[in-house]
């Protein structure tokens, strides 16, 4: 389920560009086995498959795992190796069990384990952060060519993702009457990571990150619910509470430098990198309800409302894991606060407000919310909708993971809130063979979080960077999806959306390459103007028991940008660098089934047109980058349903 706007009434905070749902497949108590395997043209192999049945009269299982191996795409545009090779392990456990009539039992243990190379970038440009760090290796570094296998990255770094992922879900219905329904969903969720990723797009040591965490979270839920006055309304009302526990070390590794330090008045030192250190955790409680009442045959309302209580405990600075950060630090302090205890290696060197270091940053955030929905739906004749909603929803606040020298980079941001009006129709236009969706919307911003910089309040380390608050933004837009399906067996399908955003108040901040501005008017960065999509399936009998079919995909979205910066006055860089063209991306398809559906096997084509495109653009110290798509990738598919 794929549900657009604010959400937070009934999936909770920080849905407020909306939900995606993923629905397992339930457990049956008739046997079903299947498999599916695919390879493509780089040696990536996809292997999966499923087993479920009955255990007894009243308890069913399920049991589903896939397996994806190799596939290494990208080469290195100055060197012989390779990197982009996938292993990864998936796998998900579903138990269904009915005791008696009115009790069911579910139980969803699921997980993952994945040792893939993370994705490696391409350099754009060279754009140094600092006179300083104008040495000849690195104004001597060359773009990588516009080929979308080609990347660099440093040699002897191993582009790793190490994460490991786990989950349990426990869902308990009982029904205490024909008008009430019980419902207790308890989750727990563990995850670790530690990855590597070179992002200078360079095989120079520009820039790269380690990231090392986990993640543990414990979730509750109580709702009661069911259909009461004749079956004209149904309602949900119920408290939720969540923990989560968050640790997170993000290593920036910096090995390029110069005799001159980074900070002014230091000489002799070779900066090698920090570690950003957090520690946070998060208390969630909320109580919510919804009712949705059929007025009549052809006029419904819908109403919700969920308040959030969150609470935030946070403790984090920026370390010198190599000692070579430190006498910087020491000199600022020495300036500032002559008799403060200098920073020692290993030790936090972020400064606090009272100008010493050595201690992490602590701070509490404190917040709560009112998230609510009205709507109402018309049904003039059979199989056309008009509707009508507006909602708003919140995203909490938060404390960054971010390279803090002072204390101010950790402040956080508040919540956010999405006020959001939304108008449309869904009609079969009197047919079974034609569908169309359409809709506009109209989402209002208060205090939009976005990555930028503030001003030290310090007076020592100018423009650092941080979270921010966009004071206000909007989002104006319209879609429109179409499914028609004019002869047997031939399906076409196209939608377009169109978005125009904008910040409507003033914004000051920098862009990538530092130059002030106020942004007051620019759109959202990552935001095409357009998305268009359009493709058709078609399949026909070839014999008595196997059918042919053919299909193709065509989408194109337009050019948008990666950071603010538009209005920023002319600076040293051109904000071009991180601008994200526009493309288009054909896929196909073609095969043969059979017509019990137990069978089938396909040839698929991946970017047709092996069209070069990049799906971000960005600067990181010295070097400007960017994440290409993957080539024309073509293999066969064949699954089989026992």
């Amino acid at each position: 389920e794929v549900l657009k706007g604010p959400q937070g009434t009934l999936f909770g905070q920080n849905s407020t560009g909306g939900a995606v749902n993923y629905i397992a497949a339930k457990p049956s108590y008739e046997f079903s086995a299947g498999m599916r395997a695919s390879l493509d043209r780089f040696g990536r192999l996809e292997l999966g498959g499923h087993v479920g049945g009955g255990l007894t009269s009243n308890l069913a299982i399920r049991i589903a795992a896939e397996a994806v191996e190799g596939g290494a795409w990208q080469k290195s545009a100055t060197r012989g190796e390779k990197n982009g090779d996938a292993d990864m392990l998936k796998g998900r456990v579903l138990l269904a069990w009915e005791p008696s009539d009115t009790l069911r039992v579910n139980l969803n243990v699921n997980g993952f384990r994945d040792r893939s190379d993370s994705l490696a970038a391409s350099l754009i440009a060279v754009t140094p952060q600092t006179p300083s760090r104008k040495t000849p290796a690195l104004l001597g570094q060359q773009p990588v060519p516009e080929n979308n296998r080609l990347a660099d990255w440093g040699a002897g770094y191993d582009l790793s993702v190490k994460e490991d992922f786990w989950q349990s879900s426990l869902r308990i219905e009982a029904d205490v009457s024909d008008a009430i329904t019980l419902t207790s969903i308890t989750a727990y969720s563990d995850f670790k990571q530690d990855d590597f990723r070179d992002t200078d797009g360079s095989p120079l040591n520009v820039f790269a990150v380690a990231q090392d965490g986990s993640i543990k979270s414990l979730a509750q839920e109580l709702r009661a619910s069911g259909t009461v006055l004749d079956g004209a309304l149904n309602y949900v009302v119920g408290g939720f509470y969540a923990k989560d526990k968050t640790a997170e070390t993000n290593r920036s590794i910096l090995p390029i430098s110069t005799s001159a330090s980074p900070f002014v008045g230091i000489t002799g030192s070779v900066f090698e990198g920090v570690d950003a250190v957090t520690r946070q955790t998060t208390e969630t409680k909320a109580i919510f309800g919804n009712v949705d009442f059929d007025a009549t045959d052809w006029l419904s309302f819908h109403a919700g409302a969920r308040h959030s209580w969150t609470d935030i405990s946070f403790a984090g600075c920026m370390k010198d894991y190599d000692g070579l950060f430190a006498p910087g630090i020491n000199f600022v302090l020495g300036r500032i606060n002559p008799g403060a205890a200098p920073a020692q290696q290993g030790g936090c060197v972020t400064v606090l407000a009272n100008r010493t270091v050595g201690e992490p940053y602590r701070d509490n955030l404190n917040e709560q919310n009112t998230s609510w929905r009205i709507g109402v739906d018309l049904k003039p004749i059979k199989g056309t909708l008009f509707y009508a909603t507006v909602s708003r929803g919140y995203k909490s606040g938060s404390f960054p993971n971010i390279n803090a020298t002072t204390f101010a980079s950790f402040q956080p941001v508040t919540q956010e809130s999405v006020t959001a009006y939304e108008l449309g129709v869904k009609t079969d236009l009197g047919s079974r063979l034609a569908h169309l969706d359409a809709s506009l919307f109209y989402y209002d911003y208060r205090d939009k979080q976005f990555r930028g910089r503030i001003v030290d309040p310090l007076g020592v380390f100018g423009a650092v960077e941080a979270l921010v608050n966009v004071p206000k933004s909007r989002v104006k837009g319209a879609e429109v999806s179409l499914r028609v399906e004019p002869l047997t067996g031939l399906s076409l399908n196209g939608g377009v959306t169109y978005l125009d955003t904008q910040v409507t108040s003033d914004f000051s901040n920098y862009n990538p390459f530092g130059s002030p501005a106020n942004f007051k008017g620019e759109a959202f960065p990552f935001t095409p103007n357009w998305t268009i999509q359009g493709g058709f399936d078609f399949e026909a009998p070839l014999t008595s028991s196997i059918n042919g079919f053919l299909g193709a995909n065509a989408s194109y979205r337009t050019s948008t940008v990666s950071a603010f910066g538009r209005n920023a006055p002319t600076s040293l860089y051109n904000y071009d660098l991180v601008r994200i063209g526009s493309y288009v991306l054909v896929d196909a398809q073609a095969g043969i089934k059979d017509v019990d559906g137990k069978w089938q096997a396909a040839l698929w084509v991946r970017n047709l047109g092996n069209r070069y495109y990049w799906t971000d653009a960005f600067r990181q110290i010295d070097n400007v980058s960017r994440h290409v798509g993957e080539p024309r990738t073509w293999g066969l598919r064949f699954s089989y349903d026992f």
